[in-house]
């Protein structure tokens, strides 16, 4: 096993004691700052990672779990007033990490 896939395999690990709608956050973080973070965020873009991320994170929970996860994970994330104009998805990304982080 290479150097980084033993640092993806203990980042997945960690991810999975976290709550889920954190994990949710974290994924569709990862997502953003994957493909081009340096092209402005757009809403086409953050509903694209945000339907694959679930599709990942929460296709494994019951309904009422899912529910629950995608309310706090909406609940948490960051005020558009509060993001500057034209905030590239790897800036996001790094906004969204925060805002999960506030869920632990």
């Amino acid at each position: 096993m290479s150097v980084q896939q033993q640092a993806e395999e203990a980042l997945r690990r960690a991810r999975q004691d976290l709550p889920v709608a954190a994990q949710l956050l974290h994924t569709v973080a990862d997502l953003l700052s994957d493909y081009q973070p340096e092209q402005p965020a757009n809403t086409t873009a953050i509903g694209m990672a945000f339907t694959a991320a679930g599709a990942d994170v929460l296709g494994q929970y019951p309904r009422a779990v899912r529910e629950h996860a995608l309310d706090r994970a909406l609940a948490a994330l960051p005020d558009e007033a509060n993001l500057p104009v034209g905030i590239t998805g790897g800036e996001l990304a790094l906004h969204l990490r925060k805002a999960a982080g506030s869920l632990t």
